[in-house]
């Protein structure tokens, strides 16, 4: 239960950050619609728990990892790591 708890707050801030990205007048591009809609799969997954505690943990690194890139404009970058999420994604029943 406090693993979900964990999970659910870190899904959170991940999401809270991108919305506060836009708030702050940065233009809403490409890179950000694909991480939103990729961090919105995810927490279906986690809320389904079709992943498993070591997959979401790697998930989450992973969504940091292209959050990080989009903000710095490394959008090639980000790319392939949302690839490589969704993959590890699309693998989970």
């Amino acid at each position: 239960m406090l693993r979900r708890v964990v999970i659910g707050a870190a899904m959170a801030c991940l999401m809270s950050g991108a919305a506060y990205a836009v708030d702050e007048g940065e233009v809403d591009n490409e890179c950000t619609q694909q991480l939103a809609a990729t961090e919105e799969v995810v927490q279906n997954k986690i809320d389904a728990n079709a992943l498993s505690d070591a997959d979401a943990e790697k998930v989450n690194e992973l969504l940091d990892e292209a959050d990080a890139y989009c903000t710095q404009g490394k959008f090639t970058e980000a790319s392939a790591t949302l690839a490589t999420i969704s993959g590890m994604v699309a693998k989970t029943k």
